[in-house]
């Protein structure tokens, strides 16, 4: 498995867009090998957009398709420039 997290900060004016942004994301088709996604907010304006992979290829094979990941586009949306990091998952559990 893989994680992109995607970080910025939206100015609370703009958290609609956000949002909005965020709701055609998750209404859309989505690439292979996505898991899930969680969309994260802090008491500082700072947000964050989770995703988890099936793997790292994954992720590879969706930047080269050309079309800017929905994350970014998410933030642009509300006028963040938002960082970026990718991680191998190591270790996991789950209630389920």
């Amino acid at each position: 498995m893989f994680v992109t997290i995607v970080e910025g900060v939206v100015e609370t004016a703009r958290e609609g867009d956000l949002r909005l942004g965020w709701d055609e994301v998750v209404g859309g088709v989505l690439p292979d090998g996505f898991i899930e996604s969680s969309l994260l907010r802090a008491e500082d304006r700072a947000w964050r957009i989770v995703s988890v992979w099936e793997s790292k290829e994954a992720v590879a094979a969706m930047r080269a398709s050309g079309t800017p990941p929905a994350a970014l586009t998410v933030f642009a949306s509300a006028g963040s420039e938002p960082s970026v990091s990718m991680w191998t998952v190591e270790g996991r559990v789950s209630a389920t």
